[in-house]
């Protein structure tokens, strides 16, 4: 991404005028912006990118994940089998600062959106991006989806991409709260969903491998990113048995050494 592409600004500069907008996460954002005066945090800056206003860290891997969104969008593209339609549901676990949920928001500008996000800081940017692109069908929830209910550890990867909640990349931590993907579903309403996008570095192999068929049953379409260096316990086929005994069919894509792509369907007339 080139510096032409962005109107970088320091971030103490944008922030006076996006107060009355963002009023809700200035606080959580200044104080991680006066953490990081301490330990050379990365500068946020603002750009444009597909249309949209997106705040991200400079220097980090929000700039590939931008290089990987909106006009060039691998999600998506990646997953032909799922048009999104107007009223259509949507949850994004794993949303980081939010590039793939504001994408969706604006294509089903008639359903719902759900950002899942671990991450506080990435979470205080998704917030951000919502708020700057007036995205009101898209919930953000500061929340790791498990196994289990209660509160986990995430372990921070360098360049804020790669947390974790399963392996341990570095000593560098927070701790947040998890639940279940059927306590999910069941605390925002969620009946019927038409598509997940789980890119959650390692923790999609607890997350659906706990998941009973009943609930797996009220999703149409299930894009997981799976990752075996993460996870030690499981393999691709045992998320792929486990999805085709809940009514989907299953394609492996961008099949790597030990990660890849689950695209999951609902089979007919399951």
């Amino acid at each position: 991404m080139s510096k032409s592409e962005t109107r970088g600004v320091g971030i103490r500069s944008f922030l006076e005028p996006l107060k009355p907008v963002l009023r809700p996460v200035y606080r959580p954002l200044k104080r991680m912006v006066n953490r990081g005066a301490s330990d050379s945090a990365s500068a946020i800056a603002i750009g444009s990118f597909g249309g949209f206003e997106v705040a991200f860290r400079e220097g980090t891997a929000d700039e590939l994940v931008i290089g990987h969104s909106f006009d060039n969008d691998i999600f998506f593209s990646g997953f032909p089998e799922y048009q999104p339609a107007e009223n259509d549901v949507i949850v994004d676990v794993g949303a980081h600062i939010g590039t793939f949920s504001l994408l969706a928001g604006s294509k089903v500008a008639g359903g719902e959106v759900f950002a899942v996000e671990a991450s506080r800081d990435s979470y205080n940017l998704l917030r951000i991006n919502l708020a700057l692109n007036h995205r009101h069908n898209v919930e953000a929830s500061h929340l790791a989806l498990s196994d289990r209910e209660g509160v986990c550890t995430l372990f921070h990867d360098v360049g804020n991409w790669g947390n974790s909640t399963v392996a341990e990349p570095s000593k560098s931590s927070e701790t947040v709260d998890c639940c279940t993907l059927a306590q999910f579903l069941e605390r925002n309403g969620i009946e019927h969903c038409d598509f997940v996008k789980m890119n959650c570095e390692g923790a999609e192999f607890p997350i659906v491998l706990s998941a009973p068929k009943s609930v797996l049953e009220r999703i149409d379409n299930l894009l997981v990113l799976y990752h075996c260096d993460l996870w030690k316990e499981n393999g691709e086929s045992d998320l792929t048995s486990h999805l085709e005994a809940s009514g989907f069919d299953c394609t492996i894509r961008n099949r790597s050494e030990q990660r890849g792509w689950i695209i999951a369907t609902r089979a007919k007339g399951s």
